[in-house]
């Protein structure tokens, strides 16, 4: 098939790794000029390393020597409601982070240079597989929307299904140039929540979110250790804000030839560090299985989207009852039984062709 690839993310690089793996011709399209250099960086949970060794890089990630490191799930107070490890935290027995703009690259150098166009923008797609790219019109056999939580082709296809809808919470992400002795973990508050985590580098990487009329991040420079010194270290230049936006997946992921995938199919909140992972299971699903094995992980992807939208009431809960609630009863849970649960969401419906 002559398949073209509109998006150039995780979605989008694993689709077109994998559906070449199957002997298929493949051409993305990405309207931006490369690869965005940014501060995030993704947590490589047990389902994301099976899809890295499926694309061929997962060699390039090893386990962190950081995988036994204490971690803990902390109040704004200080008190521990959680205590395990990174790995069980991450799902498994392994924990590697990766900053995205590093394993972005390391897939797209999976692929050939002719098979990659950047700054090439897709204006319109049809449910025959017609695609205007720059005002040219080309015709394709499947069309992979992979572009994102903004979709051209969503918002074309699919103009009846929800619209992308904005939460309201602003999130932030940076790293640190040092090293932590400890404090790595979360640290869940009212109205918002943090997360600290070491990188293989040295570096330390910091994520946080806040819900409307708490977005000031100097605010929190009063939680516990050791945000006051993490939050003090930001650079403005090296700092990402932005609003969280998520997408309910649609009852359907095809409208002919043209195939949803990744966060044009399910944008959601990172609770679960799982939005990475997601759309390359849903490439490699679309690769190996076609589009009736895409469409048997719609219930994955509706009880992803649910649980990760309704965990933020746990995380950053509005209501001084739920935090009350929270904090009276996340310590009555026994720590493995909690890890157990957050790992079964990266244990779950491998891809095909995963061993």
């Amino acid at each position: 098939m002559d398949i073209a690839v509109v998006g150039c993310g995780f979605a989008g690089l694993a689709a077109a790794i994998a559906f070449r793996q199957c002997g298929h011709a493949v051409t993305v399209y990405e309207r931006s000029g490369g690869i965005p250099d940014t501060s995030a960086a993704i947590s490589l949970a047990p389902n994301a390393l099976r899809c890295l060794q499926i694309l061929g890089v997962r060699d390039e990630y090893p386990p962190s020597a950081a995988a036994h490191t204490l971690a803990t799930v902390r109040t704004d107070t200080g008190r521990v409601l959680i205590r395990s490890s990174l790995a069980r935290f991450a799902g498994g027995a392994e924990y590697c982070l990766a900053p995205r703009t590093r394993l972005l690259n390391s897939l797209l150098e999976q692929l050939p240079a002719e098979c990659v166009r950047f700054s090439r923008r897709v204006t319109d797609v049809q449910p025959s597989g017609e695609v205007l790219i720059d005002g040219e019109q080309r015709r394709f056999d499947l069309v992979v929307a992979a572009d994102g939580v903004h979709s051209v082709c969503r918002r074309n296809l699919w103009p009846d299904d929800a619209a992308p809808r904005r939460t309201g919470i602003t999130a932030w992400t940076w790293m640190v140039d040092e090293t932590l002795d400890d404090g790595y973990g979360a640290v869940w508050g009212r109205f918002a929540e943090f997360g600290i985590l070491p990188l293989a580098d040295g570096r330390t990487y910091v994520w946080g979110g806040a819900r409307p009329g708490h977005a000031e991040l100097t605010r929190y420079a009063g939680w516990p250790d050791p945000l006051p010194v993490l939050i003090g270290a930001v650079e403005p230049d090296r700092l990402s804000t932005v609003e969280l936006t998520e997408v309910s997946p649609p009852r359907r992921l095809a409208h002919g030839r043209v195939v949803l995938v990744g966060d044009a199919a399910h944008a959601m909140r990172p609770l679960f560090g799982q939005g990475a992972a997601l759309a390359m299971e849903d490439a490699i699903a679309l690769a190996r299985g076609g589009v009736a094995e895409l469409a048997r992980r719609r219930h994955r992807m509706v009880a992803m989207y649910w649980a990760s939208r309704c965990g933020s009431a746990v995380t950053m809960p509005k209501y001084r009852a739920l935090a009350a609630a929270r904090n009276a009863l996340l310590p009555l849970v026994p720590d493995r039984v909690f890890t157990s649960g957050v790992g079964m969401v990266s244990h779950r419906r491998r891809p095909p062709g995963t061993a």
